[in-house]
């Protein structure tokens, strides 16, 4: 019995070592595995050759370019490099590494490959780059353009894929400059680019569209941060930023209309643009979320659609555009309605009407009422402006108010520093469902 049993032991240890080195065989096999995932590409070439051979796992276009010391390297274009990302597994970059000094133009004379691969592409990555460290305007230093001079017609960079990030990039001279496209095109970025500017942020060289959100969700034009600040100005046919049929998406933090110094009008036909899309928001009341959106011919927000409903406008500095600062309906300023019955972009939201702004030695107290929807609770924020003026220039402040059974309330607001005599006062109203409002017609600040 004792020597079954030693048996029956040397057998269980025997086959649980065996099956350790079966396991550990097959580990082996799968590190011998090729594995391609959060592969970093370095373009170091402006030319525009597609990748040789995708099967092999390096951005080469059979072409060679001068590397370190003279000696001839594998040339690696953007196009090559968005070739392999998307045939590439895994959450890949695109890097620059073009030789020399000043900006590296690249001016494909056909459409690149649409982005379908989550990638990085990071302009800031290329010598003498820099992000954007200034609270107001940009200080931003870009070395890599993406021009669209030899293929107007087409568009600059296309995402149909997911978590991919675009930064760093002057794009210019395009259809639409940036779009985003496609079911899976969700929770990209878009950050720390001039889009419709030269190099400089300094001067219009624009697309039709600066960037057109067309479908997905999730997607962020900018950001909250100073790094993250796109100029996207200088889209004289079109519109700055346009999100159509797409809900879900932010703009955040941009410029669009100003060049890069924030003191210089480049406007384009309008700011931002929300056709046919729910739940969107242009600003937000986190800190840095504002956009500036001034400048442009036409309006700076336009909403459009009877299923554009729920897109919140908050927070942004908008003034010394051609049109209505905020447009419901793309056919300018909507009256208010008894109830706030009616439907359309943005449901019509109602908006407040001021009745009075005063100042005195410390304060400035608002005065106003707003009739909406009955026993519901509405942001109402504060814009001052130069005098004569009637969008939002200067955002100072927000109020929660509620209406009564019959949809009305009135309110007082006094902002944390006062208001100069001459300067006007408008106001928005939002929704509980996120829907905001024209501005308010003009109250100037006169003395208590």
């Amino acid at each position: 019995m004792m020597r079954l049993t030693h048996n029956r032991v040397a057998a269980s240890r025997l086959l649980a070592l065996a099956f350790l080195l079966a396991a550990l065989a097959a580990s082996l096999m799968v590190a011998a595995k090729p594995s391609y995932a959060s592969t970093t590409f370095y373009v170091n070439s402006t030319e525009d050759h597609a990748d040789a051979v995708l099967t092999t796992p390096a951005c080469d276009t059979g072409y060679t370019v001068p590397g370190a010391g003279g000696t001839p390297v594998p040339e690696c274009t953007l196009r090559a490099a968005i070739n392999q990302t998307n045939y590439t597994p895994g959450a890949d970059a695109v890097n620059f590494a073009i030789p020399g000094s000043g900006v590296k133009s690249i001016a494909p004379e056909s459409a690149l490959p649409e982005i379908t691969e989550a990638v990085s592409i990071n302009g800031y990555s290329q010598p003498g780059a820099s992000p954007n460290t200034k609270a107001v305007g940009t200080d931003a230093v870009l070395k890599i353009e993406l021009s669209g001079a030899s293929y107007p017609a087409g568009d600059g960079l296309v995402i149909g894929a997911s978590d991919s990030t675009v930064k760093g990039l002057v794009i210019n001279r395009w259809n639409d400059g940036l779009r985003i496209d496609g079911a899976q095109a969700i929770d990209n970025k878009v950050t720390g680019n001039y889009i419709g500017t030269d190099a400089l942020g300094t001067q219009s060289l624009g697309n039709f569209a600066g960037v057109r959100v067309s479908s997905g969700s999730g997607n962020t034009i900018g950001g909250t941060t100073a790094a993250e600040r796109n100029v996207i100005s200088g889209n004289l046919y079109g519109v700055g930023v346009e999100n159509t049929d797409a809900t879900g998406n932010k703009v955040m933090g941009n410029y669009v209309g100003p060049d890069a110094t924030g003191k210089k009008d480049l406007g384009g036909i309008a700011g931002v643009g929300i056709y046919f899309a729910p739940n969107n928001t242009v600003g937000g009341t986190t800190a840095g979320a504002r956009n500036v959106i001034s400048g442009n011919n036409a309006t700076g927000v336009v909403i459009y659609g009877d299923n554009a409903t729920g897109n919140r406008i908050l927070s942004n500095s908008i003034f010394n555009n051609g049109s209505p600062g905020i447009d419901l309906g793309e056919d300018g300023p909507t009256a208010n309605d008894p109830g706030d019955k009616d439907t359309g972009a943005n449901n019509l939201q109602n908006k407040p009407v001021l009745s009075s702004a005063r100042t005195g030695s410390t304060t400035t107290t608002v005065r106003g009422k707003l009739n909406s929807t009955p026993n519901k609770t509405f942001k109402v924020q504060f814009f001052s402006n130069p005098s004569g003026t009637d969008e939002g220039k200067v955002f100072i402040g927000q109020k929660s108010v509620t209406t009564d059974g019959s949809g009305n309330v009135t309110f007082a607001f006094s902002p944390a520093q006062k208001v100069a005599l001459g300067r006007t006062i408008t106001a928005t109203a939002t929704s509980p469902g996120g829907s905001t409002s024209e501005f308010s017609a003009p109250r100037t600040v006169v003395a208590r």
